[in-house]
């Protein structure tokens, strides 16, 4: 669909999700706009919508029934962040909203929201808000339903650039309502970004992401949370034998 797109991926059981936006032409890379869900049952033969609609592959024409959010009518960008299922399998989908597509405060604050799959309809709602397109986090949802986000949604020492201080967020009623559980950083010397969901991990093992400098060539470390976000840790930039002991950092 005109200059192509980016897209994220979770599985669940057998069946396989995909969500994806596109490149508005004619603003070009930078920019992306709508956002498309499909799902497979089979490994890939066909492609479904939400409602088990079959998909005409390929989608070429950005008008089509894959689609669940039409940003460009609503005169915004859209930049995805995650894709993970709610307690009874339905899928969620975790974005960030932008008035534009140039970094700095020109643009306003980017609005976070979830989009989820109700059975009937997609249900979309805001939870906070942050300063860059890039500051991204994942989404996680836990046994018993309560669903966490970790993301760099506090500014950082490079404010609206790419990143920020890591802050774990906490929903008990479908992202409804969120309420700040902690800063997993503060204070930090390079911003933090790309909190990602290792797969079928321990849950002392629950986020990863690295720092850096948006502004300039810098160092970049490693970092993970314990599920409670009780402990940071930073790996060793630099090891002598086959293994090594993690930096546990002091909690804001």
């Amino acid at each position: 669909m005109e200059q192509g797109s980016y897209q994220v991926t979770w599985r669940r059981g057998t069946r396989l999700a995909t969500v994806f936006d596109m490149h508005p032409e004619p603003i070009g890379l930078n920019a992306r706009a709508n956002i498309y869900f499909a799902q497979t049952d089979d490994f890939g033969q066909s492609w479904q919508t939400s409602t088990g609609e079959t998909l005409a592959l390929p989608l070429t024409n950005p008008q089509n029934p894959a689609l669940v959010y039409d940003s460009r009518a609503d005169q915004k960008l859209v930049y995805l962040k995650d894709l993970n299922f709610d307690a009874k399998g339905r899928p969620i989908i975790l974005y960030l909203v932008s008035n534009g597509y140039h970094s700095g405060p020109g643009h306003g604050l980017r609005t976070w929201y979830t989009l989820r799959w109700t059975g009937r309809d997609w249900d979309r709602r805001e939870f906070t808000t942050s300063d860059h397109n890039y500051d991204h986090g994942s989404l996680f949802v836990e046994e018993q339903g309560r669903w966490q986000v970790v993301a760099p949604t506090d500014p950082g020492p490079q404010p609206w650039t790419t990143g920020g201080e890591m802050v774990l967020w906490q929903s008990d009623n479908q992202g409804a309502t969120w309420r700040r559980v902690r800063s997993l950083t503060s204070g930090s010397s390079r911003n933090h970004t790309y909190a990602r969901r290792p797969v079928d991990a321990h849950p002392r093992f629950y986020a990863l992401w690295a720092d850096g400098n948006p502004l300039e060539p810098s160092q970049s470390s490693l970092y993970f949370t314990t599920r409670d976000g009780a402990a940071v840790y930073r790996l060793p930039r630099e090891m002598t034998g086959d293994s090594a002991l993690p930096e546990r950092l002091s909690m804001p």
